[in-house]
């Protein structure tokens, strides 16, 4: 995928198919892409995206024809371009043959049948890109690290290599959430065990989802999930307050307007995640977000704190009295 993210307008291709089922993967090649073909301040005019759903060969083929303005190239984005029926994808192989210069077509697939007739031109025109996790994690892991700017030791890594394995999207995430776990000292692998390590079944992502989506028994079932696993409280409150601070910039996100495709660097989110959060800020008013917002520090203060109560109930049960509490506020606070 290395020469996909370093592409650059003289490089660029009339056509890309990428087909993958790593929803980062194919992210952060679309965004490379979109940034090599339209500059920012253009793309009202020369990106369209267009969804497979009632997609017909003509209304891509009219939007591939079309020229661009005021800059050197148009995008144009097919989602799930595979679950176009095969009589209307087999009507734009012609266009593969004689593609209009200045439009970069891009579908996007999660897997192909390549035997249609259109796949298979593609793949000859080598306008087909298949993108995969790599065999080995670790060299990836410690790439994206490096890009991240976190310090991370090597038995870190071999450690998140072990719990998450080829996820590729939540260990980027993961690296993200150490980050801010340990702050200006460097990750190690204990810092993994306290804030990701899990049975895969219960996870710190299920609480957060669960709040998102104001599930109140599965939000409780992965609270008691989570001290079952003697996961620390603290590193909980930091991904609750961050993905309530990501509920707050949708609300904001909306209430200016923001188009879609920017919503995604504004949140700090990949698309794919951006379509979740959209539909659990639904369940909480901003007026609710900064409530809760307020409610975690509260509770991050109580944690450091509160030495008598840790003294009296054992570190570890007065921990989860103060997350039972805290999650049933914030799904009070759910509409």
């Amino acid at each position: 995928m290395a020469d996909l993210l370093a592409v650059t307008t003289e490089s660029l291709e009339p056509v890309y198919i990428i087909v993958s089922s790593e929803p980062l993967l194919v992210e952060r090649t679309v965004r490379a892409l979109l940034e090599a073909a339209v500059p920012e301040n253009l793309r009202g005019f020369n990106f369209d995206v267009i969804d497979a759903r009632g997609a017909t060969a003509s209304s891509i083929l009219s939007a591939a024809q079309t020229l661009p303005m005021m800059g050197q190239f148009r995008m144009v984005l097919v989602r799930d371009m595979a679950s176009i029926p095969a009589a209307e994808l087999n009507q734009l192989t012609d266009y593969l043959a004689d593609p209009n210069p200045t439009t970069v077509l891009v579908g996007i697939a999660a897997k192909i049948d390549k035997r249609v007739k259109f796949f298979a031109a593609a793949k000859k025109k080598k306008f087909l890109r298949e993108l995969s996790a790599p065999r080995r994690l670790a060299p990836w892991i410690r790439d994206e690290a490096v890009q991240r700017g976190v310090d991370i030791t090597p038995a870190a890594i071999a450690r998140l290599d072990e719990v998450i394995g080829a996820d590729l999207a939540r260990l980027s995430l993961s690296l993200e959430q150490l980050s801010l776990y340990a702050g200006d000292r460097t990750v190690e692998a204990e810092d993994v065990d306290d804030l990701i390590a899990d049975t895969r079944e219960r996870t710190v992502f299920e609480l957060t989802d669960a709040i998102g989506a104001a599930n109140r028994p599965r939000a409780h079932e992965a609270v008691h999930a989570l001290f079952d696993q003697r996961q620390s409280a603290i590193g909980v409150i930091v991904m609750l307050a961050r993905h309530m601070r990501q509920l707050g910039l949708v609300h904001k996100a909306n209430a200016d307007k923001v188009p879609r495709s920017e919503v995604a660097k504004m949140v700090g989110a990949p698309p794919f995640v951006v379509d979740k959060l959209r539909k659990q800020a639904g369940h909480y008013s901003p007026p609710a977000v900064a409530r809760a917002l307020r409610l975690l520090g509260q509770a991050d203060r109580a944690l450091k704190g509160q030495a008598q109560m840790m003294r009296t109930l054992g570190r570890h049960l007065g921990e989860r009295v103060i997350m039972d509490r805290l999650v049933g506020q914030i799904l009070d606070m759910s509409r």
